[in-house]
């Protein structure tokens, strides 16, 4: 079965916020994934989790803490979720956001490009 870019594309959008709304409880406010070799490159909005925000102002500290602990999960999530569902070998994903701007970064490594997922003959990749 082949699958375009556009639809790989809309498929880890759909993904992904749906792991965002299950994990924060909100979807994403704005999402743009590119591919770069063997590499899945999501940015997104984020509005901030109202807790962390007013913790934010009391502990920064505890709240970077924190961020570091829902990224973990949040990376766990979607590796298992690309596996499972787009067939997507991962190697590793980075994540970070920015509280103050909302804005969020992640970059999922593939073991191989991302055309050899598009393609229906994977033994030429």
């Amino acid at each position: 079965m082949m699958i375009t870019a556009g639809d790989l594309k809309q498929d880890i959008l759909r993904i992904y916020n749906a792991i965002n709304k299950r994990i924060f409880n909100v979807g994403v406010r704005q999402q743009k994934v590119d591919f770069v070799g063997s590499k899945i490159i999501i940015v997104s909005r984020n509005t901030r989790v109202p807790v962390l925000k007013l913790l934010d102002e009391h502990d920064p500290q505890s709240t970077r803490q924190l961020d570091h602990l829902l990224f973990q999960v949040l990376k766990q999530e979607i590796k298992k979720e690309f596996e499972q569902q787009l067939k997507l070998n991962i190697i590793t994903i980075l994540k970070d956001y920015d509280a103050e701007t909302e804005y969020s970064g992640t970059i999922v490594f593939l073991e191989k490009d991302v055309e050899c997922y598009l393609n229906d003959k994977p033994e030429l990749c």
